[in-house]
Parts: structure tokens; C-alpha cells; sequence
């Protein structure tokens, strides 16, 4: 599924273009190259705005790939020749943004390696701001529990039910067809038998789904103890609830919306919480700082109003705030000020 869109405003065109950049750090597929080909094909300001996002970016990697698409000559592009030129500028952020990727990697070993949380048949298992746990429940499937999440457990003889009631978890779930395993948030369940999906609450009734292995059905909860038999067939059945696939994400809330297909890229940004990192890929400031405030007691103040627009791409550590705070103002022209430990204003950077 093709999801890139025709997008018209000057903001849009700058989101798309740091999305494409994002996408370049990481290598693109066949398909991919083709998709950039044609979006910079459809408009100049469409090229002039992924030239002028790479020039924030600043990575030889990114650089060499547009290199190829504008290739230099006599005429080469100035947006072209800015961006090489704040290579020097900008060496600060791209190194920030390798000691993330780099600490990432170290996150990552330092998670798998640590010593799992056992869950007994009837639990609670929560964690507090900024706090992961790597569960194994009693019958053998695994969750990764987020920042401030909180979840209860109640295995029986023929039923597996997990209550989500705050946060975001991860469930890799052991295969068991006599005892389907469910997931209550809001006013939906979630029930698989051999599969593996993440859930995050958006806000009181609604929560984020993302299938990544297997089969899911979404239920109304209040008809979550019915036949699960949709869950072996090919087809959802519309009395019971949603079939859910591998690589589809949606947003849960009574009905199922904004369902969509996603790469595997998409997917591993989606759960690159599990490695310590976040990724965004041209989000608005708020919208960045609003997730970060997930993992930290730190509060942002934005004193302008064109800032919370202001758009954000890159890897960042969960928790480091003076690395993030660094990034924002070599990077992205963002000053800031530590009011209190708890509380840092930040402000468009003057000169």
C-alpha cells in the first residue's frame, strides 16, 4: 500500500520532505526510490523543500543519496550546495544523532540482557515515569511494558485476559488455541492465540494498535467472551468484530479508524521504544514534546506560538533531555532555558 500523499501547503510539503529524509538515513527500498522519484517529479518546491530539510539533517549517507538524484554539474542546485555547506555548521547534531543510534544499540543489548520479570496467573504489573519491564507471564508469552503503564493479569483453565489500563505494552503471545489470549483497553478487546501486537492508550477510550506478527480480532469488549472462531478464518465476521493483520495499525475507539498498511521501517520506528529510542519524522514541536513528556517528569514551556509548529526528525534516547535540548538548538534553531529542574522554556534561537 502506497502511503504517501499528494500534499499542497507549504507545512505538509515540509513534513513529507523530512519523512523522505528520515527514510534516506536508513536506506531506501526499490520501491521507495521510486515513490521519491515521483513526489519530486510532481513539484520544484517538493525538491526544494527535501534539500533544504537534508541540509538540517547533515548526513554524509543522506547527502550521497540526493547527490545521486541531483547530480552536481555547473548549474548544480544551490538548496544542493547550502546543504553541503552546513555540513560543518550542523557537525554537532549529526554526531548527536550517531551517539543516540550508537547508545540505542547499547539500550538495546542491555534490555535483552537483563533478567526478565516473572508474572504469576493473577497479577499487576505497572512502571513508573520513564521505568520498562520486560515480562514473562506464566504461560510463556512475553510483554514489554512502556513508561507509566500499567497492566493486570488473570490467566485461567480456558481464557488468557490482560487488562491495559494505562500506557503501552508489547505482547509476543505463546501460541494456545484452547485458551485464546485477550487484551481489554477502553471500550475494545484485542484477542490473538499465536501472535504479537503492541497497544497504546491515546486517551481515555481509545488506543493505538499496531499488528506486528499473526492475527488479531478487535472487539467490542462487552462481546469479548463470544466465539472467538473469526480468529481461524480467512474473513473477519462482521457480528464478532475486526480481523486484524500483520503490518496494519489503527486507532481503536468502539470502531476501528484510520486503519493503514506499514512497512517493516514503519513498524520499527513504532516499537523503537523497545531499544530506548524515539523516532520522529517531521512531527510539530508539541507533538515531540508531548511524547517525550511520557518518559520524564521534565515540562516544556513553548513561548511562541510559531514555534509549537516548528517541525522535528531524528533518533533521540529516551530520557536525555539535555541531549534532546541539545539537538533542538543545534539542529533546529531552538534556544532554551532550564526555568527549574522540572520545567525548561523554550524559544526560537535570535541570530
Amino acid at each position: 500500500m502506497n502511503n504517501i500523499r499528494q500534499f499542497s501547503s507549504k507545512e505538509d510539503i515540509q513534513e513529507q520532505a523530512c519523512l523522505w529524509i528520515s527514510r534516506l538515513d536508513r536506506s531506501l527500498s526499490d520501491e521507495e526510490h521510486a515513490q521519491l522519484n515521483a513526489w519530486l517529479k510532481e513539484s520544484k518546491a517538493h525538491e526544494k523543500a527535501l534539500l533544504e530539510a537534508a541540509s538540517l539533517w547533515d548526513d554524509m549517507s543522506v547527502l550521497n543519496e540526493l547527490s545521486g538524484l541531483f547530480p552536481r554539474n555547473a548549474d548544480t542546485s544551490p538548496h544542493l550546495q547550502r546543504a553541503q555547506r552546513t555540513r560543518a555548521k550542523w557537525s554537532i547534531a549529526a554526531a548527536f544523532l550517531v551517539m543516540t543510534i550508537a547508545v540505542g544499540i547499547v539500550v538495546d543489548r542491555a534490555w535483552l540482557g537483563a533478567a526478565p520479570e516473572y508474572v504469576q496467573i493473577t497479577d499487576k504489573v505497572q512502571t513508573g515515569i520513564g521505568e520498562q519491564k520486560n515480562v514473562v507471564l506464566a504461560d510463556g508469552s512475553t510483554l514489554h511494558l512502556n513508561t507509566n503503564s500499567i497492566v493486570t493479569v488473570n490467566f485461567s483453565e480456558d481464557a488468557r485476559n490482560i487488562v491495559l489500563l494505562r500506557g503501552e505494552a508489547h505482547f509476543d503471545v505463546a501460541h494456545d488455541t484452547s485458551r485464546p489470549f485477550s487484551v481489554t483497553a477502553g471500550n475494545n478487546t484485542v484477542t490473538a492465540v499465536g501472535t504479537a501486537f503492541n497497544m497504546q492508550y491515546v486517551d481515555d477510550n481509545a488506543f493505538e494498535l499496531v499488528v506486528t506478527d499473526g492475527k488479531v480480532l478487535v472487539k467490542d469488549r462487552f462481546n469479548a467472551f463470544q466465539s472467538n472462531s473469526s480468529l481461524f478464518s480467512s474473513k473477519p465476521i462482521a457480528e464478532e468484530g475486526l480481523l486484524m493483520f500483520a503490518g496494519e495499525k489503527a486507532t481503536v475507539k468502539g470502531d476501528v479508524e484510520a486503519r493503514k498498511n506499514l512497512t517493516q521501517n514503519d513498524i520499527d520506528d513504532d516499537l523503537a521504544w523497545q531499544q530506548g529510542m524515539i523516532v520522529f519524522k517531521g512531527e510539530p514541536l508539541e507533538t515531540v514534546l508531548a511524547e517525550i513528556g511520557r518518559y520524564t517528569p521534565v515540562r516544556f514551556t513553548i513561548t511562541e506560538e510559531a514555534l509549537r509548529q516548528r517541525r522535528v526528525a531524528g533518533y533521540f534516547k529516551v530520557g536525555d533531555i539535555d541531549g534532546l535540548l541539545s539537538a533542538l538548538k543545534n539542529s533546529f534553531n531552538v534556544d532554551y532555558k532550564k526555568v527549574t529542574d522540572s520545567n525548561v522554556q523554550l524559544s526560537i534561537a535570535k541570530g
